[in-house]
């Protein structure tokens, strides 16, 4: 079903992927819903519904009209839709003007446009790294030994 087309799309247009093993983007159109779980190993635009957890082991965007429920790990995002659930972005995360985001977030960086709307528990920056020492990165701690 998938790959036997010249533009890599399914029969219906619900879904693309590239034959290069990842490079490509994969999207999930606006009239494709989704239930279960995913695991893209390269971009993935979401323009459609997904109920269900994600793995993207590169950029994730959320269309104005896309919408995921779930839980999703990420290394770059983008929201401009709807996300309800935890999410976790290794790197870059960019709340647009017309995304809707609920729940946990957690991103090394995080930015986030006017008229974006957050009802979340954020940590940023957040590291999926090791343990840091907090004292040797909170400005804010006071040191030893310091005049006043």
């Amino acid at each position: 079903m998938f790959g036997n087309n010249k533009d890599n799309k399914s029969s219906n247009g619900t879904a693309s992927t590239s034959s290069s093993g990842g490079s490509g983007v994969n999207t999930i159109d606006s009239q494709t819903y989704i239930k279960g779980d995913l695991k893209a190993g390269g971009d993935i635009r979401i323009d459609g519904s997904l109920t269900g957890n994600l793995v993207c082991e590169a950029k994730l965007i959320i269309g104005p009209k896309g919408h995921i429920e779930g839980d999703v790990t990420c290394q770059n995002a983008t929201i401009e839709g709807t996300f309800k659930g935890n999410l976790i972005v290794k790197e870059s995360l960019t709340i647009q003007a017309t995304a809707k985001v609920e729940g946990d977030v957690k991103a090394a960086k995080m930015a986030v446009l006017s008229g974006g709307q957050i009802s979340a528990t954020c940590s940023v920056p957040y590291s999926t790294g090791g343990q840091k020492s907090a004292d040797n990165n909170n400005p804010l701690k006071e040191k030893k030994g310091a005049a006043v």
